[in-house]
């Protein structure tokens, strides 16, 4: 190693720089400021060389699914799997409904007179003491015409139950709210009329014509009942705090027969005589047997 100057200069064997003899200087000085500063970048450049690379960024799977291109794909999809479906069902022919053709129906004409008896077309047993105390017609709104008025007649029986007084109101040849000739569709179905809402008629007429208005009125739910050897249908009733009349309770029953309405009201004075007299009104009511002709359709 040869001394030069302020440079020191060193051979490295092997190294064909620009240098001559394979010799470049490395400085050399005194100054401590210099020194720090050239000890300071050989550091900086260890430390580059030791840092660990950059890490390479991971793409994460979305978490929202990739939509269709047209929102409305599927459901043309579905359209189209089911078109054929349904025009098949579009041709298939319908069976249509059964036509039902009303027929006039002839019932036993009534002609209620006000202050005049109408014969009633039945037959009943009054046991000894019970009579006939009136036979008349009421006059009522017409349900089919608010500006008319329609006759209905009614009779009377009176006598004694055990514990009290019985009494049995009969009304009979009244429209019903529901008529026999109403168009029903499931009546069409079968081909057959609706029968009357008797039960609807009972509650109507208590009020209307049996019962003073005046009187709180209570009822029962529908139950059923005989009249004779038929079916009927009706409830309890009970009027008390009558301005004019003494409290009472009983029941009501209403059949058709022949085309016609019949409902019997039926109740005990004093409103007790009920608890003990119920069978004496009802063993009356076993005994009514009908006259009515049966009604014919007219073709």
């Amino acid at each position: 190693m040869q001394i030069i100057g302020k440079h020191r200069l060193q051979r490295h064997p092997g190294h064909d720089g620009n240098r001559r003899d394979g010799i470049y200087p490395v400085p050399t000085t005194n100054n401590p400021g210099i020194r720090s500063v050239f000890l300071y970048l050989i550091i900086l450049g260890v430390l580059a060389s030791c840092a660990p690379a950059a890490p390479t960024a991971t793409t994460l799977p979305s978490l929202v699914p990739s939509l269709p291109a047209s929102p409305t794909a599927g459901v043309e999809a579905t359209l189209t799997a089911l078109a054929p479906t349904m025009a098949a069902m579009q041709q298939q022919a319908l069976t249509p409904l059964p036509t039902v053709t009303q027929l006039p129906v002839t019932v036993m004409p009534v002609d209620p007179v006000a202050g005049r008896p109408v014969p009633v077309p039945m037959d009943i047993t009054l046991p000894e003491g019970w009579t006939e105390r009136m036979n008349d017609t009421l006059l009522l709104q017409d349900l089919s015409n608010e500006q008319a008025l329609r006759g209905i007649p009614f009779v009377g029986y009176g006598g004694p139950i055990t514990g009290g007084e019985g009494r049995i109101v009969l009304l009979w040849g009244f429209p019903s709210l529901v008529p026999t000739n109403a168009v029903d569709p499931a009546a069409a179905l079968l081909g057959t009329a609706p029968a009357p809402d008797l039960f609807a008629d009972g509650l109507r007429l208590l009020r209307l014509a049996v019962i003073d208005p005046a009187c709180n009125i209570g009822t029962d739910l529908r139950r059923d009942y005989r009249v004779g050897d038929l079916n009927a249908v009706g409830t309890q009733f009970a009027a008390v705090d009558c301005p004019e009349e003494a409290d009472t309770r009983g029941w009501f029953a209403g059949v058709q027969s022949g085309g016609l309405n019949f409902i019997f009201y039926l109740y005990a004075d004093p409103i007790t005589a009920m608890d003990t007299g119920r069978e004496d009104l009802q063993t009356i009511l076993d005994t009514v047997v009908f006259r009515v002709p049966e009604a014919t359709a007219q073709p």
